[in-house]
């Protein structure tokens, strides 16, 4: 299942943020879990590699949405969060992997 992909990709990446995508694969949602090569190394947020992102286009049907985690597992989306989102076009997933949860913000 998606969703305990990107759990356990959060907790791997530790103390840094997990990033991925959230894809339709022949029918399946699956996680496609991506390198975070931001800047100030992932500890404050996220970019997805490019190469990743080209990898996982040429290899899925369809993105459906932007998963990540925060360090501390706060959920509470961030401006820059949220401002990605609307940018973007995609669902944005924040994932807990010690409380199994997730939520979402929709572009607006």
């Amino acid at each position: 299942m998606w969703k305990e992909k990107a759990f356990t990709h959060a907790l791997e990446q530790q103390p840094l943020e997990c990033c991925g995508l959230l894809v339709e694969n022949k029918g399946q949602k699956e996680y496609w879990p991506c390198t975070n090569v931001a800047d100030n190394y992932g500890s404050k947020s996220f970019v997805i590699d490019p190469n990743d992102w080209a990898n996982c286009e040429d290899n899925v049907d369809q993105i459906l949405g932007i998963v990540h985690s925060h360090p501390d597992f706060d959920m509470n989306f961030s401006e820059a969060d949220i401002a990605s989102c609307n940018h973007l076009e995609l669902r944005f997933y924040l994932v807990n992997p010690i409380s199994k949860s997730i939520i979402y913000i929709d572009p607006q």
